[in-house]
C-alpha cells in the first residue's frame, strides 16, 4: 500500500502537493485518508497527512515510520486544506498543518465525559426573539452564513447563547470566536454562567500542554463549545453544529504570516464542509460582507434597537479649528471638559479613545527639521514617560533608546515633541481633575495574564472614574455606569494611504460610542475633530451603518476596489534595499508579460520593517484563485504573497 502525504512543512521551490512513503504491513490497518503519521522528510523526521491510499507497491520508497492511531482529519477538514492551498497559495501540508494538534512528547490519555448544561437563564426581548427564532430555522438546515446586524448593545451576545444551547440540545459542537485574547475572558464569563466549565479555551497565551488538552477536549467531544480568537476556529470537529465569529469586522482574524487565512473566509469552507451554521455578528460589519446579504449569498438578520429600547448614545462633533480659533490648543476642548464634569458631579464613569499609544507620536529637531526614526524600520519613534524618566520607543519592532539632549543631525539643543498619544491624555486628566481615579488601558498597561480581568473588575466595581485608552477599550466592554465617551481624535485613521481608511474610521468611532449608555442612562458622544465634515465621522456620530455603506460601496465600484474584485499584493523584504527593489521590479516585469494590470511597484508605506527594506506592487484581480499567479508564485518563493489583504500599508 502506497500513502501519498503531504509534509506538515512548507515546501520551497517544489511543485509537488504530495509525496509517495510505504505503509509497512503493520500499519496498514490503522491508516486512513486523514491520518496523521511520522516519516522521514530529508534528515529530519516530521508529521504529515494522508491524502490518498493506493493499493500498489513502488521501489526505493521512503516507510512511514509511525501513525497517530487517536486522532485523524475527517474528509470535511482534507477538502478545507485543498481550498487553503489553492486560496492562499501555500503547500498542501501547510494549509493541512493548521488543524493537526500541538506536538507533544506524552500526550495525555483522552477519557469521554458528560456534558452539563445549567437551566437557561436568558430573556429574550420580542425584537431578539424574531431573530432567534429566524436563526434556529437556519441551524437546523445550514444553506449559507447569516450576518447578525445589532448595534451596540442591541444584546447579540444573549442570541448566541440560545443557539448554543439549541446545538449542543442537538448533540453537536460550537465554535465561538472572538478577535482578540483580551476580549475572552468577557465573553467566556457569559457563556460559563450559562454551561459551567463545559467549554474549551483556546488562545496563544496557553502552554503547550494546556493547548493540547484544549484541542483534545474539542476533537473528542469532551466539551461542546470552545471559545478563543483565530486559532479556535482550527480545532477539528466531529460533530460541529454552529460557528460564531463576534466583530467580524476586526482586522485579528487576518493571519499575519503563512498561510495568511482570513478567519471569516475558512470559515465559510469549514461551515460549508461540515454542513454547520456561520454566524457574524457586527454593528458594523465589513463593506465586503454586508455586499453579500444584497447579493443574497449571506442572509441578514437585524436588531435595529438596544436591549429594552434603550436610547443610542447623542453625538456631539466639535471641530478642532474652531477651537483653535477661540484660543483653546488643549487636546481636550472646551465641551468635552464640562461634559467631563458633569460626569464627575453625576459620580458616573467616562471612557476617552485614541488609537495612539505614548505622550508624544515623534521628536523632531526645530532647527534642522530632522525627525528621530527607528534604525530598524525608519518610522518615527513614539515618545514615552515611565516612572523614573522618558524614553524613545519603536511600536513595531520595540527598539527603545533614551531621549537625545542634542540632535543627532545639527547637534542643536531645541528637540520638541509633536503629536499626542493615550499617556498625554491621562496626564492632562491628571492636571485638570486631581482627585478622578485615571486608568490607562493600552497594549502596555495590559500585557500580563489577567490583566485585562482585573482592569474590566475595576470598571465594575468604579474603582475607575475615568479610562483613557487605545482601540482594547472601543469593543466588548459593556458596562452600565459609563455615560460619557470621548473620542480625542477621530483623525488618526483617516488619511492613511489606504482604501478601507474611511470603513475603519467609521467602525472604530461607532464601536468606541457604543460603550457609553448602556442600561438606565443614554449616555453621551464627544467626538473632536479637524475634519468634522467628513461623512465617515458624520455617519458614526448617528451609528448610521447604511447610510456609510451606500456611499462607500459607491466609491469601492467607481474606483475598482473590493468587492469588486480580488486584491493581491506581494511585498520583496530584504536587508539590502537595493535587492530588495531589484526583486520586486523583475516580479513585476514577469506579472507584466503574463497580461495582468497592476499598481506599482513601489516602496510601502513602512519602508522599513525589523531592520528589512520593503517594496510591494498590488494586483486587481475580477476572479480568485488563479491558476497563471500560482504558476508565477510556484517559481518566484521570495516574496510576501498576501490575498485580500486587510492593510497596505
Amino acid at each position: 500500500m502506497i500513502a501519498e502525504v503531504a509534509p506538515e512543512i512548507r515546501v520551497f521551490g517544489s511543485k509537488i502537493a504530495l509525496f509517495s512513503y510505504l505503509v509497512p504491513e503493520e500499519m496498514k490497518t490503522k491508516i486512513r485518508l486523514g491520518s496523521i503519521v511520522l516519516i522521514s522528510f530529508g534528515k529530519r523526521k516530521i508529521r504529515g497527512i494522508v491524502f490518498e491510499l493506493k493499493e500498489e507497491t513502488m521501489d526505493n520508497l521512503k516507510t512511514i515510520t509511525a501513525v497517530n492511531e487517536n486522532i485523524s482529519l475527517e474528509k470535511a477538514y482534507l477538502e478545507t486544506a485543498r481550498w487553503i492551498s489553492s486560496y492562499y497559495l501555500c503547500s498542501l501540508g501547510e494549509a493541512a498543518s493548521l488543524f493537526l494538534p500541538p506536538e507533544m512528547k506524552r500526550p495525555r490519555k483522552v477519557v469521554g465525559q458528560a456534558i452539563k448544561i445549567k437551566p437557561n437563564n436568558v430573556t429574550l426581548a420580542d425584537d431578539q426573539e424574531k431573530v432567534y427564532l429566524e436563526l434556529l430555522s437556519k441551524l437546523k438546515n445550514p444553506q449559507k452564513p447569516s450576518l447578525l446586524l445589532g448595534v451596540t448593545g442591541s444584546g447579540k451576545t444573549e442570541i448566541y447563547l440560545e443557539l448554543t444551547k439549541k446545538t449542543i440540545e442537538d448533540g453537536k459542537q460550537v465554535i465561538i470566536l472572538v478577535p482578540e485574547i483580551m476580549l475572552t475572558p468577557q465573553t467566556l464569563s457569559r457563556f460559563q454562567s450559562m454551561f459551567g466549565d463545559e467549554i474549551a479555551i483556546m488562545h496563544s497565551g496557553l502552554s503547550l500542554s494546556e493547548k493540547y488538552a484544549c484541542y483534545t477536549d474539542f476533537y473528542f467531544g469532551n466539551k461542546k463549545i470552545v471559545v478563543g480568537p483565530r486559532s479556535a476556529l482550527l480545532i477539528p470537529s466531529q460533530r460541529l453544529g454552529l460557528i460564531i465569529i463576534d466583530e467580524e469586522q476586526e482586522d485579528a482574524y487576518k493571519q499575519d504570516h503563512n498561510p495568511r487565512y482570513h478567519s471569516v473566509d475558512l470559515a465559510k469552507e469549514i461551515a460549508k464542509n461540515t454542513h454547520s451554521l456561520l454566524l457574524l455578528g457586527s454593528a458594523t460589519p465589513r463593506v465586503e460582507t454586508y455586499y453579500e446579504t444584497e447579493k443574497g449569498e449571506m442572509d441578514l438578520s437585524e436588531l435595529k434597537e438596544r436591549f429594552n429600547s434603550e436610547s443610542l448614545p447623542k453625538a456631539q462633533i466639535i471641530d478642532l479649528k474652531e477651537e483653535h480659533r477661540k484660543g483653546n490648543y488643549s487636546i481636550f476642548s472646551e465641551s468635552l471638559v464640562k461634559e467631563l464634569r458633569e460626569v464627575m458631579d453625576n459620580k458616573k464613569q467616562a471612557l476617552l479613545f485614541l488609537n495612539r499609544r505614548g505622550m508624544s507620536t515623534f521628536i523632531s529637531c526645530r532647527d534642522c527639521g530632522e525627525v528621530l526614526l527607528c534604525p530598524n524600520c525608519q518610522i518615527s519613534l513614539a515618545y514615552h514617560l515611565d516612572e523614573k524618566n522618558g524614553y524613545l520607543n519603536c511600536h513595531h519592532c520595540d527598539y527603545k533608546s533614551p531621549v537625545p539632549s542634542r540632535c543627532p543631525e545639527c547637534q542643536s539643543t531645541k528637540i520638541k515633541f509633536f503629536g499626542t498619544g493615550i499617556e498625554k491624555v491621562i496626564a492632562e486628566l491628571n492636571t485638570l481633575f486631581p482627585k478622578a481615579r485615571t486608568f490607562r488601558a493600552d497594549s502596555a498597561s495590559l500585557q500580563r495574564k489577567g490583566d485585562y480581568e482585573l482592569f474590566d473588575k475595576m470598571l465594575r466595581n468604579h474603582e475607575i472614574d475615568i479610562v483613557a485608552g487605545t482601540q482594547i477599550v472601543a469593543k466588548g466592554l459593556d458596562i452600565d455606569n459609563i455615560d460619557m465617551v470621548g473620542v480625542v481624535s477621530a483623525d488618526t485613521s483617516l488619511h492613511l494611504p489606504h482604501f478601507r481608511a474611511n470603513e475603519k474610521t467609521f467602525q472604530i468611532i461607532t464601536q468606541v460610542s457604543g460603550r457609553s449608555g448602556r442600561k438606565a442612562s443614554t449616555g453621551k458622544t464627544i467626538i473632536q475633530s479637524y475634519w468634522p465634515e467628513n461623512s465617515s465621522i458624520q455617519f458614526a456620530s448617528n451609528h448610521d451603518y447604511k447610510g456609510f455603506f451606500k456611499l462607500e460601496i459607491e466609491e469601492r465600484k467607481k474606483f475598482h476596489y473590493p468587492p469588486f474584485v480580488h486584491i493581491l499584493r506581494i511585498v520583496s523584504e530584504d536587508k539590502d534595499k537595493k535587492k530588495a527593489s531589484e526583486k520586486i521590479n523583475i516580479l513585476t516585469d514577469i506579472i507584466k508579460k503574463a497580461g495582468y494590470g497592476l499598481l506599482g511597484p513601489g516602496p510601502c508605506f513602512y519602508q522599513k520593517l525589523y531592520n528589512k527594506y520593503r517594496f510591494h506592487v498590488i494586483i486587481k484581480l475580477d476572479r480568485w484563485p488563479d491558476n497563471q499567479i500560482a504558476k508565477i508564485k510556484a517559481e518566484n518563493d521570495g516574496f510576501v504573497w498576501d490575498i485580500d489583504p486587510v492593510s497596505l500599508l
